[in-house]
């Protein structure tokens, strides 16, 4: 039976549950900003773009924005991160709650650059929707999660190990367990 919610920032179209045996699954989907054409939703009142290739996710404001918008607590400082733009730096702040959609992360902890980009002030990283299933409905224009069985309120923190940072959803490592176990100091077992 589906339970439809009515628009607000977030732009949820409609959200399903779904009960079949023992699944318990909801269906959220958060209309996407139609003229960018990319995978970009309004949180918070600002854009969020989700980028499938992202580990790490960052909300890209200086700390008194940061401390306005949300109740937050620096977690640890002068951290480096890479990807496909290049390398920036930044503190790990851990939000109490972060909300996407239906989906809420208690903690959230999350990387804030020194220096603030104000073309994508969110970006929403995979890991985010570890163990479910999302995508982008192009035709409809909507951003789609899927949960399956994974609960709507869940934890994300990030761990420092030897000046990386490693994602955590739950209480799973969700990056190559490889590279974390290559990084983990001489007879510590795992």
């Amino acid at each position: 039976m589906p339970f439809f919610l009515s628009s607000n920032e977030y732009g949820i179209i409609e959200r399903h549950t779904y009960e079949e045996g023992r699944c318990d699954m909801s269906r959220i989907e958060i209309r996407m900003m139609e003229k960018y054409r990319r995978p970009i939703i309004r949180l918070y009142g600002m854009k969020a773009l989700v980028d499938t290739g992202a580990v790490i996710p960052m909300l890209s404001m200086d700390a008194e924005e940061l401390e306005t918008k949300f109740r937050v607590k620096k977690i640890s400082e002068r951290h480096t991160i890479g990807g496909i733009g290049g390398e920036t730096q930044g503190d790990v702040y851990r939000l109490e709650e972060f909300k996407i959609g239906e989906l809420e992360y208690t903690p959230f902890d999350v990387f804030v650059p020194y220096e603030p980009s104000l073309k994508y002030p969110i970006l929403l990283g995979a890991p985010l929707f570890y163990g479910m299933f999302y995508g982008f409905d192009t035709a409809s224009n909507k951003f789609v999660i899927e949960t399956n069985d994974v609960p709507l309120k869940r934890e994300f923190r990030l761990h420092e190990l030897r000046g990386q940072l490693f994602p955590q959803i739950d209480g799973v490592f969700v990056q190559d367990s490889s590279l974390f176990l290559s990084n983990m100091p001489f007879g510590l077992w795992v």
